[in-house]
């Protein structure tokens, strides 16, 4: 039973991976173009707004790493 409970647990929490990585890493480049572009450039205001989206749609998915890691925390630990 615990077998299956942490093959379930890794799962779910390689599933959030999956869509959460996509997203982290769109708020990573707009970072980058943050830090190298000049604040009164397209491109930094460009870069802002991608910000703004990917940190929109990550806080519900970092809700669903939390309890993914938790539940995988737990299993491993029983």
């Amino acid at each position: 039973m615990t077998q299956a409970l942490s093959e379930q647990s890794l799962t779910k929490l390689k599933r959030h991976l999956s869509e959460y990585q996509p997203q982290l890493e769109k708020a990573l480049q707009a970072i980058q173009v943050l830090e190298r572009a000049t604040a009164e450039s397209e491109e930094f205001a460009q870069a802002l707004a991608d910000l703004h989206v990917c940190a929109t749609v990550l806080e519900p998915y970092s809700e669903g790493m939390v309890e993914a890691i938790d539940q995988f925390t737990e299993v491993q630990s029983t």
